[in-house]
């Protein structure tokens, strides 16, 4: 089946994935690796996008 006509994920479903981040990194201790630093950059520039997108739909 084709990803092509999924919908894009919410601001909400994207902030908890960087909370999710920050969680792990947190229960073990330790900073975000590289790889973890990576996507959160991505999953913060994509929230982004998407709350700017919430709120132009709302005016």
């Amino acid at each position: 089946m084709s990803d092509h006509h999924r919908e894009p994920p919410s601001p909400e479903a994207l902030n908890d994935a960087i909370r999710t981040l920050w969680v792990r990194a947190g229960e073990q201790q330790r900073s975000l690796t590289a790889d973890e630093q990576r996507i959160y950059q991505v999953l913060v520039a994509a929230w982004a996008e998407a709350t700017q997108a919430e709120q132009g739909l709302a005016a």
